[in-house]
């Protein structure tokens, strides 16, 4: 039983859950920022609406990507080709479906008792959870339709931290926009970078990917020009005064990890891929320190 269950907390991969906290919390931290004062049992239960969502989707990609992680072999990494216990056969995959399906359950239900006084949210929730649970599951299977990382890029990056927002009934302004565009922007390049060490076995298991329809040299392109297009809006944000200058600060002192990343995806597009394992950590690296950043600024301003 303690195998078993040690076997499902690597399945769950608890390290994902800080990213979605992180974002709520900066959606939170803007409503308050704006005036609006901290109603901490409305923050609590949208945390639980963005865990159940996010436990939701990624179970339910482990269930339905099985095949395909299958094939990675030595390319997974800590964030990518998933955690590799349903293909080892640790767990049967019956075991993540009926596990998506409960987190599922549980978001859904956290979605209705907020939507009573928030009917908002309703509204975001909904389009989360079917967003996530759609981004694997068939027929519909965004992940292999190549638009499955910019729906993903909105519902990470910008439904999260909307649901923050409007949890602690903040008003929805350019201050929002201006925080979350670069930071979507930066959630694309990052499942880009993500999808590299698995694209060989996504393009055997038809598993098409935006980086299986660009092939690796314009996958890696289309990395730059986010990171470009992202730290760009970042500092039209800053000089408009849309946000603050902290928080501004904050974000564009990430800037170096940017360049680091962008260079290094560059240079293996030209020279070979190797050390996957470090640009993924890079991509991941790089959009969590973006919005710590950015929320250690509002905190602080």
């Amino acid at each position: 039983m303690f195998i078993r269950l040690w076997f499902f907390a690597i399945l769950t991969r608890p390290l994902f859950l800080f990213g979605g906290a992180l974002l709520y919390a900066l959606g939170a931290a803007i409503a308050a920022d704006a005036g609006a004062p901290i109603d901490w049992s409305h923050y609590l239960l949208g945390q639980l609406i963005v865990t159940g969502v996010q436990l939701a989707t990624h179970y339910a990609n482990e269930y339905f990507d099985c095949e395909a992680d299958r094939l990675i072999g030595a390319n997974r990494t800590l964030f990518s080709g998933g955690s590799g216990v349903l293909p080892s056969g640790s767990i049967p995959p019956k075991a993540a479906l009926d596990a998506a399906r409960v987190c599922a359950l549980i978001a859904a239900v956290a979605i209705l008792a907020a939507a009573l006084f928030q009917p908002a949210i309703g509204v975001i929730g909904a389009l989360a959870l079917l967003g996530g649970w759609f981004y694997s599951a068939p027929p519909v299977r965004l992940v292999a339709s190549g638009f499955g990382e910019l729906a993903t890029a909105l519902i990470v990056a910008f439904l999260a931290p909307l649901s923050g927002v409007v949890m602690q009934r903040g008003p929805i302004d350019a201050r929002l926009v201006a925080i979350t565009l670069p930071l979507a922007l930066l959630q694309m390049a990052m499942l880009i970078v993500v999808e590299l060490p698995d694209l060989d076995a996504d393009a055997r298991a038809g598993k098409r990917t935006l980086a299986v329809r660009a092939g690796r040299a314009r996958a890696a392109l289309l990395h730059s020009a986010l990171l470009i297009a992202a730290f760009t809006a970042t500092w039209i944000a800053a000089a408009s005064g849309s946000i603050g200058p902290r928080p501004a600060l904050g974000m564009l002192s990430v800037a170096p990890l940017a360049a680091w990343q962008f260079a290094s995806v560059l240079r293996h597009s030209y020279r070979g891929w190797t050390a996957y394992g470090v640009l993924t950590a890079g991509g991941v690296g790089l959009v969590a320190a973006t919005a710590a950043a950015a929320l250690a600024g509002l905190v602080i301003d």
